[in-house]
């Protein structure tokens, strides 16, 4: 009797696959969609825009404990930037569509680790960072695979075994028959992966293609801080752009003396703001989004009104403001 209660017991591959689609589903759609917003995204690709792959590669290397290969991703960053962004959109699909499973989610492994000795690394404390809960969501499918369910490259294979008089379940002990299966079930997966493969790089293709720059405003209300500049100041600190760059009620992106980058803007005339792009939480490069007026961190989620003080963690301490001088037609930051 216990021998007959242990072997019912026993689960199936259908049955691991059945429990493991809502997390496949949910890995595969994410990593799909943050493959197309990069190729959707002229800023991604850009050499000067803080949002991306350069300025946030850069700025993740001063603490990653991988920066000896970063500098090496920074050299050739476009080729980089083409490879992260078709990498998460291909895992993906991969693992989405059941094509080559564990072969996808190695793919996402490698991606999501990446990404945590990089632009999570040093998150504290640790679960605030996305992306290690990403690699240990793409490890059940690295052990399990998908279990034959939702799965293209299943059907394939029970198609090719159908083609040669193999019953569903049917062991085959016939080592040269097996291989014939083998070698045209690789076949036909890999037709159908190369084929879904440029589907989808050519719509991400297209998407870059038409991409456009996002257009840096400020807020529709403006800051209640203090002016931190006159216009009739005199000269001093370094020199980052003219008054010409800064028409009221836009505002301009400038490198500080750091390197770094930062948002001057001028939200009424003669006031002058400007505030490090350097988050306070962990280092990554806020973005400004002129809809909702605020900085907005893309690594963790901290964000800050227009004044730079966090509205939302993990973020705490407001982001680094600069005494702004205006001599003439030249503004300077100190």
């Amino acid at each position: 009797m216990a021998k007959k209660t242990h072997a019912s017991s026993v689960v199936s591959s259908d049955q691991i696959g059945r429990v493991l689609y809502p997390l496949r589903l949910f890995v595969g759609i994410t990593f799909i969609y943050a493959g197309l917003q990069k190729f959707f995204s002229a800023d991604y690709f850009s050499t000067t825009s803080p949002n991306g792959f350069l300025k946030q590669t850069i700025s993740a290397s001063t603490k990653s404990p991988i920066s000896f290969i970063l500098n090496h991703a920074i050299e050739h960053h476009t080729l980089v930037a083409f490879g992260v962004a078709s990498g998460e959109l291909l895992a993906g699909l991969g693992l989405l569509l059941g094509i080559w499973t564990r072969v996808s989610a190695l793919g996402v492994f490698g991606l999501a680790t990446s990404f945590f000795l990089t632009v999570s690394w040093g998150t504290s404390p640790y679960y605030f960072g996305p992306d290690i809960v990403f690699m240990a969501a793409a490890t059940p499918f690295l052990i399990a695979g998908d279990g034959g369910f939702m799965s293209l490259g299943y059907r394939i294979r029970e198609s090719v075994r159908r083609e040669f008089g193999v019953a569903p379940n049917q062991a085959v002990s016939n080592n040269p028959l097996e291989e014939q299966i083998e070698r045209r079930t690789l076949v036909k997966t890999g037709a159908l992966a190369g084929g879904v493969g440029v589907a989808g790089l050519a719509v991400g293709l297209v998407g870059k293609s038409r991409a456009k720059s996002s257009v840096v405003a400020t807020p529709s209300t403006s800051p209640s801080a203090t002016p931190t500049s006159s216009a009739t100041s005199p000269a001093s600190g370094t020199k980052v752009a003219t008054v010409a760059d800064v028409p009221v009620g836009s505002a301009f992106q400038f490198t500080d003396p750091t390197g770094n980058p930062g948002y001057l803007m001028q939200p009424k005339a003669g006031t002058y703001l400007a505030y490090s792009a350097i988050c306070t939480h962990q280092g990554c490069v806020v973005s400004f989004d002129s809809a909702g007026g605020s900085f907005q961190c893309p690594c963790h989620g901290a964000q800050f009104d227009a004044t730079g003080t966090a509205t939302r963690g993990p973020a705490r301490d407001p982001l680094q403001a600069f005494s702004v001088t205006v001599s003439g037609s030249d503004i300077f930051i100190a």
